[in-house]
């Protein structure tokens, strides 16, 4: 993975983003502390954390993948502390 500081990004994106849609993924620092990793769009992040809390079986994979759309927001003339209130009751 290519690591490249804040300021050539600036100076370079366009340049970098046309070699991350070539499948290249980029590292931005900044004075050499990493902020953010560039990868293609749909590529799945090595975490190799994550693998290994899989492998030791302290973590489960999703079941399904994401929702395509976020949920659908429910209007209400009650306040959300007397919604709160409700849901907490309901479930004793």
């Amino acid at each position: 993975m290519r690591e490249i500081g804040v300021r050539d990004l600036k100076r370079s994106l366009s340049e970098t983003l046309r070699a991350v849609e070539r499948g290249e993924q980029v590292r931005v620092t900044v004075r050499g502390r990493v902020i953010a990793d560039i990868v293609p769009a749909g590529a799945a992040v090595r975490d190799d954390r994550v693998r290994a809390l899989v492998a030791d079986g302290r973590l489960s994979p999703p079941a399904s993948a994401r929702p395509i759309r976020a949920p659908r927001l429910v209007t209400s003339r009650r306040s959300a502390s007397d919604l709160v209130i409700g849901e907490r009751d309901a479930e004793r």
